[in-house]
C-alpha cells in the first residue's frame, strides 16, 4: 500500500510539475499574428503577462492605423488630404512626429522619399501649434512607406515600459527587436534571413540583430512591380533589393525605400554617411555592395 501510494504521489507531482512548466511558459512567452496596415504582422514576447503584452502591442499598432491610414476617411491623414488647399489640420503627436521622420528623410535622400510623393514643397508643418497643411487642393500625403514602422517602434517601447524583456515584431518587410541584457551570456540576438529577390525560396544569407535594432528591406519582387521615383513619376531600375539596418525601424523602413531609388552607388553613399545604419544593395544585375559594418552571414 505503501509503494501504491508513493507511486500515486509521484505521478501526482509530476502531473503538477508539467502544469507549472506550462503555465509558466504559456505566461512568460506568447506570438501572435493579425493583419494591420495593409501587411501581415507577427509579435513575439518574452516577458511576465506575455499574452496580455501582446495584445497591449497589437492593440498600439490598430490604433495607430486608425491616425495614418489614408483609407480611412476617419484618419488624421485623410483630414489632412481632404483640406488639402483649404485650411491647416491639426494632430497628434504621433502624426506630428511620423510626418517629421518623413521629412528627414526626403532631406536626406533629396526626394528620393517623399510623402508628399513629389509637392514636399506644398507641405507645411507647424510643429508649435501641431498642425499640417496641404497648400495646394487635390495633394496628399501618404505614410505608408514610414508609418509602419513607427507603429512598431512604438509597440516595440510600450512592451518594454510594461515589463516585456525581449521580442520581436515582423512586418514581413521590416522587422523591429528588442530586448535587454541577458546577464552574462551576453544580448539577446536573432538571425534574420534576408530574402533572394529572385529566387522565391532562396536567402542571400543572414544577419545577426541584438535588442534595440530593425532591419527593413525594399525591393521589386515585394510589390509585384518597379518602386516609383516620386521625382520623376517613373519606376526605378537600378536596384534588385535594399536592405537597411539601424535603431529605429520607421527610419529604416524609409530609407530602404529611398536607397533604392536612389540607386547602388548614391545609395551607398547615403547609407556610409548615416551614423549606425548598415546596408546591403542588389543591384540590377544581382551584384551584392555592402557597407563597410554589415555582417552577411551566409
Amino acid at each position: 500500500m505503501k509503494t501504491n501510494a508513493r507511486y500515486i504521489f509521484v505521478i501526482a507531482l509530476l502531473i503538477l510539475l508539467s502544469a507549472g512548466i506550462y503555465y509558466f511558459r504559456s505566461y512568460y512567452n506568447a506570438e501572435k499574428s493579425s493583419y494591420i496596415m495593409g501587411t501581415p504582422i507577427r509579435i513575439q514576447v518574452s516577458g511576465p503577462h506575455a499574452p496580455r503584452l501582446v495584445e497591449k502591442a497589437m492593440a498600439e499598432i490598430r490604433r495607430l492605423e486608425d491616425l495614418f491610414s489614408k483609407f480611412d476617411p476617419k484618419s488624421e491623414t485623410s483630414l489632412i488630404n481632404r483640406m488639402a488647399g483649404v485650411a491647416a489640420v491639426s494632430v497628434s503627436d504621433d502624426t506630428l512626429d511620423c510626418i517629421k521622420i518623413g521629412e528627414e528623410i526626403s532631406t536626406l535622400s533629396d526626394g528620393a522619399f517623399d510623402i508628399t510623393l513629389g509637392n514636399s514643397g506644398d507641405l507645411r508643418v507647424d510643429r508649435d501649434g501641431k498642425e499640417v497643411y496641404l497648400k495646394r487642393a487635390g495633394m496628399e500625403i501618404d505614410l505608408g512607406g514610414v508609418g509602419k514602422g513607427y507603429a512598431a517602434e512604438s509597440a516595440a517601447g510600450l512592451l518594454l515600459k510594461n515589463g516585456a524583456k525581449n521580442g520581436m515584431i515582423d512586418m514581413r518587410s521590416s522587422i523591429a527587436v528588442f530586448g535587454l541584457p541577458a546577464g552574462r551570456r551576453g544580448p539577446k540576438t536573432w538571425e534574420i534571413g534576408i530574402q533572394h529577390p529572385r529566387k522565391r525560396d532562396e536567402l542571400l544569407g543572414k544577419v545577426t540583430l541584438v535588442g534595440g535594432q530593425s532591419l527593413s528591406t525594399s525591393g521589386d519582387y515585394e510589390r509585384g512591380g518597379h518602386i516609383m521615383d516620386p521625382r520623376s513619376g517613373r519606376p526605378t531600375t537600378s536596384c534588385q533589393s535594399v536592405t537597411v539596418i539601424g535603431k529605429n525601424m520607421a527610419e529604416t523602413d524609409a530609407l530602404s525605400t529611398a536607397v533604392f531609388v536612389l540607386g547602388p552607388e548614391t545609395g551607398m553613399r547615403l547609407i556610409e554617411s548615416l551614423p549606425n545604419i548598415e546596408g546591403l544593395i542588389v543591384d540590377a544585375e544581382g551584384k551584392m555592395h555592402t557597407s563597410a559594418g554589415f555582417v552577411l552571414i551566409k
